[in-house]
């Protein structure tokens, strides 16, 4: 049951439609907590479902999974998280009894939903989450950077999921706002250096403030300046980001033999691909997911690090705020690639 008292919130009422209209704020039951969001994260799955591009989705739905915000009410006296806390939300939902959740992988249930995706999200004043789900953020992160736990869990988990050594040398293709933050995480995790591939030129101008070395595709041979960075080694670590055939072709030719490909960027149609180079150069194609509830935590510790340590600027990966009833604007620039660094919307 809701409530009577109104909120605001951006409601997806239909594919491409996004209305932002008072609701009824949630009421919350046994083991839930009632947050109000400070600002949420709009993420490329957002744009997919705004499309009606998403399998799963339905309409009408209130977006987002991507949030930080403060503890108003709870119910469930047995836990650490209290009212005023400020916090962040692991938003999956799994069905606790398929054979991945009885083994504890819940990131992968076979009837996994989302926060913000299956049922109403972060995209409003008020939303309502399991209290399991919450983790304190420190106060050493600023709102902006604490928004920034799920998209950098996504890389944590990514670089988890890789078995990346210390030493190891990186090439992320692809410098959206997930390639950064798994490059990011690269270099914090101890790779000896982390290349991007990207044509966008204004990208290469953003990664530059955070790295070094980039390969422009359409300047010259990428493969002999990946030759070049590695001593004709190739790299120990490729994470796909574009979900481009192109991308795919570039990482099965740059990585080592007996290296490591992590696709991570979602393709529009089914790429071809060399299955020879993998057969050939023993490469090994690791998949991955979202992330574990555990990675999702150590994140918001990952990210308190970067922040006392001085590692990366987060602020500089924020391109552009936009207030609630900009939520149909934010996704249109998505949709049209200009947005270089993470959109937030100030709830």
């Amino acid at each position: 049951m809701e409530g009577d008292i109104i909120m605001k919130a951006a409601v997806l009422t239909d594919w491409e439609k996004i209305e932002v209209k008072d609701v009824a704020k949630p009421e919350i039951d046994d083991g839930e907590c009632l947050i109000k969001v400070s600002y949420a994260g709009v993420c490329g799955s957002d744009v997919h479902i705004y499309g009606g591009h998403h399998p799963t989705a339905q309409a009408p739905v209130i977006l987002g999974h991507e949030f930080v915000g403060i503890v108003k009410e709870i119910k469930d006296s047995s836990c650490d998280i209290k009212v005023g806390d400020r916090v962040v939300v692991e938003p999956l939902i799994s069905c606790g009894i398929c054979e991945a959740c009885r083994e504890g992988n819940w990131h992968v249930c076979k009837e996994l939903k989302l926060l913000g995706i299956h049922s109403n999200g972060g995209f409003a004043e008020y939303v309502k989450v399991a209290v399991d789900k919450v983790i304190k953020v420190s106060p050493n992160l600023t709102d902006h950077a604490a928004a920034l736990t799920e998209p950098f869990a996504v890389g944590f988990h990514v670089n988890q999921r890789a078995g990346m050594k210390n030493g190891d040398k990186v090439l992320v293709i692809g410098a959206g706002p997930i390639g950064l933050i798994v490059g990011m995480v690269a270099k914090i995790s101890g790779a000896s250096e982390v290349v991007f591939s990207e044509i966008n030129l204004d990208r290469i101008k953003q990664i530059k403030s955070f790295f070094e070395n980039v390969i422009n595709p359409k300047e010259g041979d990428e493969i002999a300046k990946a030759n070049e960075i590695t001593n004709n080694q190739g790299f120990d670590v490729v994470y796909e980001v574009s979900g481009t055939e192109a991308g795919l072709s570039l990482a099965a030719q740059a990585c080592r033999i007996r290296g490591t490909i992590v696709p991570v960027g979602f393709p529009n149609d089914i790429p071809k691909f060399d299955m020879l180079k993998v057969i050939f150069k023993e490469l090994n194609i690791v998949g991955s997911r979202v992330y574990s509830f555990d990675h999702f935590r150590k994140t918001v510790d990952m990210l308190d690090k970067i922040v006392k340590n001085e590692l990366f600027d987060l602020e500089k990966l924020v391109s552009e705020i936009y207030q609630i009833e900009d939520l149909e604007k934010a996704i249109k620039v998505m949709q049209e690639g200009k947005n270089l660094g993470k959109i937030l919307i100030e709830c």
